[in-house]
């Protein structure tokens, strides 16, 4: 009696184990320290978004190759429609602006700028729920439910505080949100560098014999 595969779960494992590495955690920390400076008025390093995502996949697969690969061997997994995700990112970053906007129509009768800059925090954090949760349905890893909660009560929160420029909620959840990317990205690395150690050819040659 012959087991029965189940394709997309094996499918959803192998994603978790390169979601593990702590790329995504480190690219997005990179890129939300980034999008802060766009709101400070000395964008110095707001060319590296365009850099990355001109060499997005250059820069994930340079990083695959020094840190992943060598430890849990090279995983080729099917390629996604990226034309359909694209779209589908727009239509969702459209569609939850629209909502931003009539939210703030209905509680303050108006849109100003100010508003409008007043709760971008809880934008960042709606629009990282989608990306997260998209990425939780992929991988089954629950840490990105985690992020969810933290990047969500994180947006809210900037978002009602009352500042004295009106840009300096978005700068602040940006670098905090930064930051949480970051350390979580150094953990996840060091954690999987730990688990799964470099294994020489010759290693692998004696545990084949």
């Amino acid at each position: 009696m012959t087991d029965k595969i189940n394709l997309q779960d094996m499918e959803k494992k192998a994603h978790k184990l390169l979601n593990e590495d702590g790329m995504m955690e480190l690219l997005m920390g990179v890129i939300l320290f980034v999008s802060s400076t766009s709101f400070t008025g000395t964008a110095s390093f707001t060319p590296f978004l365009g850099v990355y995502v001109i060499f997005m996949r250059t820069i994930i697969e340079a990083y695959r190759k020094r840190i992943t690969y060598p430890r849990i061997g090279y995983l080729k997994l099917p390629d996604e429609a990226a034309k359909d995700v694209g779209i589908g990112i727009l239509m969702f970053i459209g569609v939850i602006m629209l909502a931003l906007i009539v939210f703030i129509s209905l509680i303050y009768g108006q849109v100003t700028g100010g508003l409008l800059f007043k709760w971008i925090p809880a934008l960042i954090g709606l629009i990282l729920f989608g990306g997260l949760y998209y990425n939780y349905e992929r991988t089954g890893d629950r840490v990105n439910l985690v992020y969810i909660i933290i990047s969500l009560l994180s947006g809210i929160v900037f978002s009602v505080i009352e500042h004295d420029n009106v840009k300096a909620g978005v700068v602040y959840h940006l670098l905090f949100l930064s930051g949480i990317f970051i350390v979580a990205g150094v953990v996840r690395l060091y954690n999987f560098t730990r688990r799964y150690p470099v294994i020489s050819v010759d290693e692998r040659g004696s545990d084949n014999e």
